[in-house]
């Protein structure tokens, strides 16, 4: 069963059941006023006409017949046969001139001899018809000398009645018909979004991922509709990553594997006397395995990280000496740009952290910033402490990252420029390895400006050296 369909019927139940509880507590109102009202009148009548009998007209056992015909004129309405019973429950006046023989058992009369009054509502065996009978005792010297009865039709109050329930009916009927309208239109107003939200679902799960929900909706689904095309977008673009990221390793992999190869061949099969030669192939192999390697790592924290199984091991190191490693180990690209690296410390500290991952994280900010920077220029590194952290920042003189790439550096696969040599895996690794260790990873740049990168870390468990 369809959304649709199911709003629709939890619509029309609840407003049919709201239609019927009215509908009955206004029956049951009319049935009270119309019935109940009537019987009332008959009774107070009745008790007033008994009342009135047995204070002036002098009844006895004895010439009760006598006085049949005065009772008759006295007591009688219009609204209703008045009948005198005997004390034994025999009729002996009826303003209607029909006197049945025989007792009258009926529940009326039964009441007024036991109780002092009785009302029935019933049918009459004669005729068929609906009536009301309100009976009360005559009464002489405080004993029960025959009945004063009044029977009523109720066909006239049957038929109002019937007729009442008939034109509510037809209102709730027809208020039932409005909600219906009323329903199917709104319930298409909450449908629309969403069917349309699970066709687009659909077609993204069919692998089309520039499926986009094209209706303009307000409040909730208008908020709805805009995150589910983000998050089509976001999707996208992380499909051209991974397809990106697939292409740039295998292009990445195999410049170096084609330089190792190139010259294996060639020292296979050159002058193994041209020590010169030896020299520079092996030198370049050496140096291209070291590149493969780098990236092997680089796939195995990204497998690691999507395992689950990145993990640290913190022990105390010094941290001074560590950063003095990691820049002497750079010298040499330095050296080739003619760039300076300029130290900016604090005073000593001794960290205790994963030393190796933190070693990566300043081999990865230190050569980003001089492989994105030109010649003669300077990088400062720069890290100090304070009460609770390390704050650690690498500025470069580099043409900096334009702010539509700025919030993605860090992403998986992430590359602002596709010619630059790498996966995309290098920032997004060091950000996972600060946050492993409680920290987070910065970055500031501005087009033309350069680019300051870095990261904060408490100092929970390090202390000075």
């Amino acid at each position: 069963m369809g959304i649709r369909r199911r709003i629709l019927i939890q619509n029309l139940t609840l407003i049919t059941m709201t239609i019927l509880l009215f509908l009955g507590i206004v029956a049951s109102g009319i049935y009270h006023y119309y019935y109940n009202g009537t019987a009332e009148i008959l009774q107070n009548h009745a008790q007033n006409s008994a009342s009135f009998a047995k204070r002036y007209s002098h009844l006895s056992s004895y010439n009760l017949r006598e006085n049949l015909q005065d009772l008759q004129s006295n007591f009688s309405i219009d609204q209703a046969e008045t009948q005198i019973l005997s004390g034994n429950g025999r009729i002996l006046s009826s303003s209607s001139g029909f006197i049945p023989g025989g007792k009258q058992d009926y529940p009326d009369v039964k009441d007024a001899f036991s109780k002092g009054t009785g009302t029935w509502f019933g049918t009459n065996p004669a005729t068929g018809e609906h009536i009301l009978a309100v009976s009360v005792p005559l009464e002489s010297s405080d004993k029960t000398i025959g009945i004063l009865r009044f029977v009523s039709s109720l066909e006239a109050l049957d038929n109002n009645f019937q007729t009442i329930l008939i034109t509510l009916s037809a209102i709730g009927i027809g208020i039932l018909g409005i909600v219906f309208v009323v329903s199917t239109f709104f319930s298409r107003i909450i449908t629309e979004p969403v069917i349309e939200l699970t066709n687009v679902s659909n077609r993204m799960a069919e692998g089309d991922l520039e499926a986009r929900v094209d209706g303009q909706y307000k409040d909730e689904f208008h908020t709805l509709s805009q995150t589910f095309n983000n998050m089509g977008k976001e999707l996208l673009r992380t499909e051209k990553m991974k397809n990106e990221f697939i292409s740039s390793v295998s292009h990445e992999l195999r410049t170096p594997l084609t330089s190792i190869k190139g010259w294996s061949e060639t020292l296979q099969t050159g002058d193994p006397e041209n020590v010169e030669e030896t020299k520079t192939g092996l030198s370049i192999i050496t140096k291209e395995t070291d590149r493969l390697i780098d990236m092997v790592e680089e796939l195995l924290d990204f497998s690691r990280y999507q395992n689950g199984t990145f993990e640290i091991n913190p022990s105390p190191f010094d941290f001074d000496r560590l950063v003095k490693e990691v820049v002497l180990q750079l010298d040499k690209k330095r050296k080739q740009k003619e760039q300076e690296i300029i130290v900016v410390q604090d005073e000593p500290l001794e960290l205790v952290a994963d030393q190796n991952r933190i070693r990566q994280v300043l081999l990865n900010l230190i050569e980003n910033a001089i492989k994105y920077s030109g010649k003669n220029s300077t990088i400062k590194v720069r890290y100090e402490k304070s009460e609770n952290d390390l704050r650690f920042e690498v500025k470069d003189e580099g043409e900096g990252i334009e702010e539509e790439h700025l919030r993605h550096v860090s992403t998986l696969f992430y590359k602002a420029n596709e010619n630059t040599d790498g996966v995309g895996l290098g920032l997004a690794i060091c950000k996972q390895i600060i946050e492993h260790h409680d920290g987070e990873l910065f970055i500031r740049s501005k087009k033309h400006e350069g680019t300051t990168v870095g990261f904060t870390m408490p100092l929970l468990n390090s202390r000075r050296g």
